[in-house]
């Protein structure tokens, strides 16, 4: 099956050989921590940051609920930032552990508006944390958190970002964008498998875990025990496979200008898109790793992907409400590929024509031609 959907990704080769690997006891050898830090070491390039950074064992969304469940205590206000599904999910972890989620909604098929969130918090600015989600996938939308977090530091917010799908697609400068509590996830653009969420802090976030009045609800989900505890060297068996793995794909990542590359990407297939008379579901603030596309007329999802599987492609469908109304195509990590993309754009080709819905162009032939000037003028290595 190609996987050209918005994650899981594919995985290459080398990081699957590198997950077949046992090499020792992890919680008995003394040599494995110092392993272990040294790849979150590389991770802290991919952001840019000498920041603490740790992995926990879990698919990505355990690190959003942990940090919720760490930072935040009972009765505080947390303001929760939304354009899409999963920004607006966060709502759930806060009242969960006894927070106040107050919303603040925006367009779902535009970036979060600067502007208006400042002035939303030149009223009302007494949050203890603020949460946020970086790339919206179900939407293709990809916030500026430079701007947000920078505007919610003046406040004197910590900020909590789900960078899941944007981490390795999209630019991050941990420190230089103000973000207090970075999260990652080790199937979206690393190509990693799943299982592993990454978790990135700054001193503010530190501190303010440290200067709890309550004790953290959970043990599992407490950041301060991975970070800081004497006992032992993880708060429970590590999985050294998933370590070797992700070192793998964090190092195919840095090997080259990974963000260059999705950019390059994205553009060509929102291109190829439009030009062949398809609707783009964001209406600005594309994101780098994964495309949002309007359904044409009187055709639901299932039916475009249905055909896709029968010819051994797997793409995704929307999600909430848009679930059968518009398909995604994930350009990010181990996706990027020029064969299969030719391969994709044919079978959607055909997928169309079997649906009775005119494109205004070939999908294969406009990505080709588009392909080819990028190249030409140097636009993709």
């Amino acid at each position: 099956m190609k996987i050209l959907c918005a994650g899981p990704t594919s995985i290459n080769e080398k990081v699957l050989a590198k997950m077949s690997l046992s090499k020792t006891n992890p919680d008995l050898d003394p040599d494995f921590k110092d392993y272990y830090e040294s790849v979150t070491k590389k991770y802290n390039q991919l952001i840019n940051t000498r920041a603490t950074s740790f992995f926990m064992l879990g698919e990505a969304i355990i690190s959003l609920e942990a940090a919720i469940c760490s930072l935040m205590e009972k009765d505080e206000r947390v303001l929760v930032i939304y354009n899409g599904f999963f920004g607006e999910g966060f709502a759930d972890y806060v009242e969960s552990f006894g927070g106040k989620a107050l919303m603040y909604k925006d367009d779902f098929r535009r970036g979060i508006n600067i502007h208006n969130l400042e002035e939303y918090l030149e009223k009302d600015h007494d949050f203890a944390l603020a949460t946020l989600v970086h790339c919206e996938t179900p939407s293709g939308i990809s916030n500026d958190i430079k701007k947000i977090c920078t505007l919610l530091n003046k406040y004197g917010i910590l900020s909590v970002v789900d960078s899941v799908s944007g981490v390795g697609g999209e630019y991050v400068d941990f420190d230089e964008f103000k973000v207090d509590v970075l999260l990652c996830g080790s199937q979206k653009c690393l190509s990693a498998p799943a299982g592993m969420g990454m978790v990135t802090l700054s001193e503010r976030a530190k501190e303010k875990i440290e200067n709890r009045k309550s004790k953290i609800p959970s043990y599992y989900m407490n950041f301060a025990n991975y970070y800081f505890n004497d006992l032992a060297p993880f708060p429970y068996t590590m999985n050294e496979n998933l370590i070797y793995a992700l070192e793998e794909a964090i190092d195919q990542a840095l090997s080259k200008d990974f963000t260059s590359l999705h950019a390059k990407y994205a553009e060509i297939t929102r291109q190829c898109l439009t030009n062949c008379g398809l609707e783009l579901y964001a209406k600005d603030s594309f994101s780098n790793t994964v495309t949002a596309v309007i359904n044409p007329e009187g055709i639901e999802s299932e039916s475009i992907l249905a055909r896709m599987r029968e010819r051994n492609i797997a793409i995704s469908k929307g999600v909430g409400y848009n679930t059968e109304k518009i398909f995604r195509i994930g350009h990010m990590g181990n996706n990027i590929d020029y064969d299969d993309f030719v391969l994709l754009f044919k079978n959607l080709d055909e997928v169309f024509a079997e649906l009775g819905v005119e494109l205004t162009g070939s999908l294969e032939k406009n990505f080709i031609n588009l392909y080819n000037e990028y190249k030409t003028k140097g636009g993709i290595q």
